[in-house]
């Protein structure tokens, strides 16, 4: 029987979680299969990364990340595996995966084999920041190349579509503003989430004003020429993900922005049928399922 493995590759568990909550409104399941029972070739490749891996060579907090994905979900014989791996600073980690995945069909008696029929792809997920999507592709194509060292990679690729490298489909989705060449993956998810609650929202800004006039946090801001916070106490700061967190309070009292993303009730399937960005996501996941 035919299988269908998707390995999508976000930079952080907020990408994850949203992507995760586009596939449960488009029929996906989560699997909750014991790694055991998971399909081969995927059951040997997600126990030897766990037991090979030297752990005291690992950071507690980059482990998870490493060895599991953050969500696997699955249709049909579509079998998706969501990581939560990190941004620019984390390629090495992407490229050991696609590495690993392509080994797969290798011919070689001592290392896991994929089983015929098993079709194998990547997604990339970034955010376009102030680079663009251009250039986040460019930074696709380059960790490709580590990964893929006997492909002749051409000049250019178009970032809407999959390219096959030796025998796994490679793609990217590049999260931007609707009107703009740059941003992130707040710029869609606020204004689907803000959608029909404004006065949540508008409660939330007033509130997270208060670290521009509150004595306690004032002299730990650092502010920009316009005013806008960009480090509380030396720590980067953004207004977007304190603005995902605090409305989130409401709905899932003391959990992470990730649960308020994949369950509270501020994104629904309705929203995610209707949204642009969700239906190209899920254009481009439809692209290598069968």
């Amino acid at each position: 029987m035919a299988q269908n493995l998707l390995y999508i590759l976000t930079e952080g568990s907020h990408d994850a979680a949203f992507v995760y909550r586009i596939l449960k409104t488009n029929g996906f399941s989560t699997n909750n299969e014991l790694i055991k029972n998971y399909p081969q070739p995927l059951n040997d490749f997600l126990s030897r990364d766990i037991l090979n891996v030297s752990i005291p060579e690992v950071k507690i907090q980059e482990a998870r990340s490493r060895f599991l994905p953050a969500y696997v979900m699955n249709r049909g014989n579509n079998l998706i595996l969501t990581y939560s791996i990190g941004g620019e600073s984390r390629a090495d980690i992407r490229i050991s995966l696609i590495k690993a995945l392509n080994a797969l069909n290798e011919p070689d008696p001592d290392a896991i084999q994929a089983i015929p029929d098993t079709s194998i792809s990547v997604l990339y997920f970034f955010d376009a920041d102030n680079l663009g999507t251009e250039a986040r592709m460019n930074q696709v194509i380059e960790e490709c190349k580590l990964a893929f060292p006997k492909v002749a990679f051409e000049e250019e690729y178009d970032p809407a579509e999959f390219h096959l490298f030796e025998d796994i489909q490679v793609g990217a989705y590049i999260f931007r503003k609707p009107d703009a060449d740059e941003g992130m993956l707040e710029d869609v998810l606020l204004p689907l989430m803000r959608d029909g609650n404004d006065d949540i929202f508008q409660a939330a800004e007033g509130f997270l004003a208060v670290n521009h006039t509150c004595t306690l946090f004032s002299a730990s801001l650092k502010l920009d020429t316009s005013g806008q916070i960009l480090k509380v106490n030396g720590e980067k700061y953004s207004h977007k993900k304190s603005l995902v967190g605090t409305v989130g309070q409401l709905r899932k009292s003391g959990k992470s922005n990730t649960v308020c993303i994949s369950d509270a009730e501020y994104i629904t399937d309705a929203k995610i049928n209707a949204n642009g960005t969700c239906l190209d996501i899920m254009s481009r996941i439809n692209k290598v399922l069968i």
